[in-house]
């Protein structure tokens, strides 16, 4: 497991009285959810979702004007709907990291030969996702066998956080970073699965279109697959109306041409066809995504 990497500077008061302070709160927080069953975590969770659709303005403001680039075409009280219904979603996954494995196990699986076969192949493979739906049964568990996916994150600025939320994933935790980047080549030329969500802003990534218009995109996976000739796997778990979940694996995305098309611009097409794959699976299932993270470039927000 890589060990942490920066967390910004932190003050003396930061990080040994209000970061162990905001942790013992997580920690009771998380063990309370952790004891209560699963389906009674997530109820509990939806419930305190719906406090957080009337309390989290300034996210809301976010929120409606992502909803209104993406779908133009429905109403306000439609779109409303979807954040009030995103919010209970949110709340439900909060409360169900601790029982990531008993999602899993519960889940229903489709499209999970192509992982087993390029396990037997040991070929290291991306798999594509996004903060749709619960990502976290997938990485709690081994999918199969002794294969796990290996989770790309953002270490927390509070390293008790990150050890209470974080560092219980199974596989190994790949931080985002210099040190990140070559744990996980180390990691794809091992045979491993790479999971990372692909649907983050990245102030210095390429334009690449989403929902009509054209937003930074982390070009980082197709560069590397394209390098190294690795498989790009799409994969989502949606939570289905019996509070289980549905897991679809793809079969590897087709690869662009690079030697006709370029590096960059073979870079760009495999991005851009990752980006559809999110968005149509975004239009599925809007109530899934996180809609108040800044997607989309600054002025769409003044």
């Amino acid at each position: 497991m890589a060990k942490a990497i920066r967390r910004g500077n932190r003050t003396f008061l930061q990080r040994f009285f209000f970061d162990p302070l905001t942790a013992f709160f997580v920690l009771i927080v998380y063990t309370f959810f952790q004891i209560l069953p699963a389906k009674t975590a997530s109820n509990l969770g939806a419930k305190i979702g719906k406090i957080l659709y009337k309390v989290m303005k300034k996210r809301n403001k976010i929120a409606r004007i992502n909803l209104n680039i993406a779908f133009p075409e429905k109403n306000e009280t439609e779109k409303e709907e979807i954040l009030k219904n995103m919010w209970q979603h949110w709340g439900r996954f909060f409360a169900e990291m601790p029982h990531g494995q008993y999602f899993y196990q519960n889940a229903r699986t489709k499209g999970m030969e192509t992982l087993k076969d390029l396990h037997q192949k040991k070929q290291g493979c991306f798999v594509c996702s996004a903060h749709l739906g619960n990502w976290e049964p997938a990485v709690s568990a081994p999918l199969f066998d002794d294969y796990y996916l290996n989770p790309v994150y953002r270490v927390a600025n509070n390293k008790w956080i990150d050890k209470i939320m974080f560092q219980r994933r199974k596989g190994t935790l790949i931080p985002k970073g210099t040190a990140g980047a070559r744990l996980m080549v180390q990691v794809l030329k091992n045979g491993g699965g790479v999971v990372i969500l692909c649907d983050q802003k990245l102030r210095e990534g390429i334009e690449v279109p989403f929902f009509g218009k054209m937003v930074k995109t982390a070009p980082a996976t197709a560069t590397i697959a394209l390098k190294m000739n690795l498989p790009v796997i799409m994969a989502k778990c949606i939570r289905a109306n019996d509070g289980l979940f549905d897991i679809e694996v793809s079969q590897p995305l087709p690869m662009p041409n690079k030697e006709k098309l370029g590096d960059e611009k073979a870079v760009y097409e495999l991005t851009k066809t990752i980006n559809q794959t999110i968005e149509n699976w975004i239009k599925e299932n809007p109530e899934q995504w996180l809609w108040v993270h800044h997607r989309f470039d600054k002025s769409e927000y003044k």
